[in-house]
């Protein structure tokens, strides 16, 4: 009877989400485009997932050869490669590509090793290439895949030119991404993305450039890494200063269509929140926590690390290093996020502010044609999650992230984070084609094209590695997925359950 009670109260609060958000749409000022009338809940989907999906090599070498070597997935942007001859490598797993342009409006995908010995042909992005020669013995290829060089042919007897060509994988474009599949069999394109496309037809990813890319390599599966992103349920402890005036744990209206889910921002609470006293506004940074009412502040001046003085209520009093180890007093545990938000290093003044989000009056200047005429809804925040790894924002938000293996190593990840700027109108641009790389213990403030946001990374990914070492020390064999919040995560493994069953 009490799991029954759970259930239903699990869909009380979905059906109060989804009122909450027909509501909102009800009060735009502006005709609503159809995809956000849509409606698709989960109907099933794993609430349990096996622990060794995330600690397992048995298991990472399954998606090695199940997805990865199957899978349609991004591989850049056309913005990488702005030039004819411009290359770009994209490994991932222990694989290897080569994407190629090869036209002013043409690219290729070479499986990216030298057919004599097997040498990759480039092992770093290039520009202005007219044909590909292999460093080691100087096989060479023209940019579209034919072998046009081979030095001592006489001693090659048996080689057919024609039996020669680079191995290609097959592209596809969206959005100005290049996608990839190694799999020849694979299916069309068009089939596996279904209508992704109608969730971004005010502002087409077509329209957008690449501002900025940075990566950072993480201690945690890329599933770990990847999840971590697929829901607002982390946000009430892991953002606690993000929280403001209550805390909204009907966060994100979440929906699943074919091989990809969405989630909006609604914002709405199922019940009484606690209620603090303002901070006073005298200059000092402090934050407080939404959950206790406890008050983390900075203690001295500067933009490098200093330490936390938090206050209870009641009058308790700690200080506290930037990583929430306690230097005196005896309050016990704070939050990690807090303090590492209050005493870590600072953005330095100079650095942009958040600006992942317009604001209509923002974008005027850019598309003034059609920003007028744009419902509010479209000013949320709208994330999408194209299977496997991709993850575009919908709406005027930038962001766009991509999560995949480090190498050959199944317990270290890629994260990376790319900014897409609406293209103005007059066709002024100038597009970013370097990736800004981060390394394990490098902080995301070294990032400061990414502004505001960057802090919040270091919140998101101090977590990861602690999600990584939890798993190993778990006696449970899988982890729990909520059945509304984690709608995401839950869609993704029942996808990813589809993919490495298959023959």
């Amino acid at each position: 009877m009490a799991d029954d009670a759970n259930h239903s109260l699990a869909g009380s609060a979905a059906r109060a989400l989804e009122e909450a958000y027909d509501r909102m749409l009800e009060a735009d000022t502006r005709p609503v485009p159809a995809s956000y009338r849509r409606h698709a809940p989960i109907q099933s989907g794993p609430t349990l997932v096996p622990v060794e999906r995330y600690i397992s090599r048995r298991f990472h070498e399954l998606e090695v050869e199940k997805l990865w070597k199957r899978v349609w997935q991004m591989a850049c942007h056309e913005d990488d490669l702005p030039g004819v001859g411009d290359y770009l490598p994209y490994d991932i797993a222990g694989l290897s590509f080569l994407i190629v342009r090869t036209g002013p409006d043409a690219f290729k995908a070479y499986h990216n090793a030298c057919l004599h010995r097997g040498r990759k042909l480039r092992e770093a992005p290039g520009r202005l290439a007219t044909e590909l020669r292999c460093q080691f013995h100087g096989w060479t290829w023209s940019l579209d895949g034919r072998l046009i060089q081979v030095p001592c042919l006489w001693d090659f007897p048996e080689l057919k030119r024609e039996e020669q060509a680079l191995e290609e994988v097959k592209v596809a474009r969206w959005g100005r991404f290049i996608f990839i599949n190694p799999d020849p069999d694979c299916e069309p394109f068009e089939d596996f993305i279904g209508d992704l496309s109608s969730h971004f037809e005010v502002l087409p990813y077509e329209r957008r450039y690449k501002e900025a890319h940075v990566a950072k390599v993480i201690r945690a599966n890329w599933k770990v890494a990847h999840e971590a992103f697929m829901e607002s349920y982390h946000v009430i402890a892991t953002h606690p200063m993000a929280i403001d005036g209550g805390i909204e744990d009907l966060e994100g209206k979440y929906d699943v269509f074919g091989n990809y889910s969405r989630a909006i921002r609604v914002g709405s609470q199922s019940g009484g929140t606690p209620t603090w006293d303002p901070l006073p506004d005298d200059g000092v940074l402090r934050m407080i926590h939404p959950l206790n009412g406890w008050v983390y502040e900075r203690v001295g001046e500067g933009k490098g690390i200093n330490p936390v003085r938090v206050t209870t209520p009641t009058g308790g009093v700690g200080l506290y290093a930037w990583d929430g180890a306690c230097l005196e007093g005896e309050l016990g545990d704070a939050s990690l996020h807090l303090c590492n938000w209050v005493g870590g290093p600072q953005m330095a003044d100079d650095a942009p502010a958040l600006t992942t989000a317009h604001t209509r009056k923002e974008l005027a200047s850019v598309i003034p044609s059609i920003i007028e005429d744009v419902a509010d809804i479209e000013f949320s925040a709208v994330y999408l999650s194209l299977f496997p790894n991709f993850d575009p924002w919908g709406s005027f938000n930038k962001l766009v992230y991509r999560f995949r293996p480090n190498g050959d190593k199944h317990e270290e990840s890629i994260m990376e984070v790319i900014y897409l700027a609406p293209i103005p109108e007059d066709g002024r641009y100038t597009p970013n084609r370097d990736i800004h790389w981060l390394g394990p213990d490098d902080d995301w403030i070294e990032a400061p094209e990414l502004g505001l946001l960057a802090k919040l990374f270091n919140q998101d990914v101090a977590n990861m590695q602690f999600v990584q070492q939890g798993l190993h020390a778990t006696r449970r064999t899988h982890i729990q997925l909520s059945h509304y919040n984690e709608t995401k995560i839950r869609h993704f493994h029942q996808l990813l359950e589809d993919w490495v069953g298959r023959g």
